[in-house]
């Protein structure tokens, strides 16, 4: 499951993100609501937590903009905004939780997974289904327990099968707030192949980047 955490305070975003990780949230930071734009329209979240003052325009301005643009994407406010007018404000623009700084992080989560939608196993074909709560696939009926990015290469992949996606591009979608070398991606890409041969290819377009098929 993908959050998009909107929070300028430095130290409480790596918190949450951090706490979030524990629990096996994939987590994208954002400090200032201009970021947090780019990300949502350039990725696909399954959630959005907000704080309200932020630099740029307000978390409640950029909800308005994002649920007039069409995205749907379920949102929690983290704020210290706690008057009755502000709570208001926050469900008025498009709000589906509202948290009031400071929170108790298991009250977070209970709330957090009360908003997500419940994910069973993707069926790629008769041979490969995959599960995003775990990171892990089935080939042929066996179970499979991936490292968190090999799944995520993986998922990105079959979220795009028969078109070709460049390799910076993923590495840039996949690993923004960390380095990695090509030729430690390529490993990865390698145990993948492993991992779906006979149900599944990922092929190698020479200088552009990679394509994933079902078999």
């Amino acid at each position: 499951m993908k959050i998009l955490l909107l929070e300028d305070d430095k130290n409480l975003n790596l918190t949450v993100k951090e706490e979030l990780e524990d629990n096996n949230y994939d987590v994208i930071s954002a400090f200032n609501s201009d970021k947090a734009i780019d990300f949502s329209y350039s990725q696909k979240f399954d959630l959005y937590l907000f704080d309200v003052n932020v630099p740029g325009i307000s978390g409640f301005e950029l909800l308005k903009e994002l649920r007039q643009s069409g995205d749907t994407t379920p949102t929690i406010f983290l704020t210290s905004k706690n008057e009755i007018d502000d709570i208001k404000k926050g469900f008025e623009v498009g709000a589906n939780d509202y948290v009031k700084k400071p929170f108790d992080f298991d009250e977070l989560l209970i709330r957090i997974e009360a908003k997500l939608p419940k994910i069973t196993d993707e069926i790629i074909s008769s041979k490969l289904a995959i599960n995003p709560n775990n990171y892990t696939i089935i080939v042929n009926n066996n179970e499979i327990i991936l490292a968190k990015k090999e799944f995520e290469i993986l998922h990105l992949l079959i979220r795009n099968k028969d078109n070709v996606i460049e390799t910076f591009d993923i590495i840039d979608q996949l690993y923004q707030d960390e380095t990695i070398s090509i030729a430690t991606f390529r490993v990865y890409i390698k145990k993948l192949k492993k991992y779906i041969d006979g149900v599944g290819i990922i092929e190698n377009i020479r200088g552009v980047g990679y394509r994933f098929k079902a078999l």
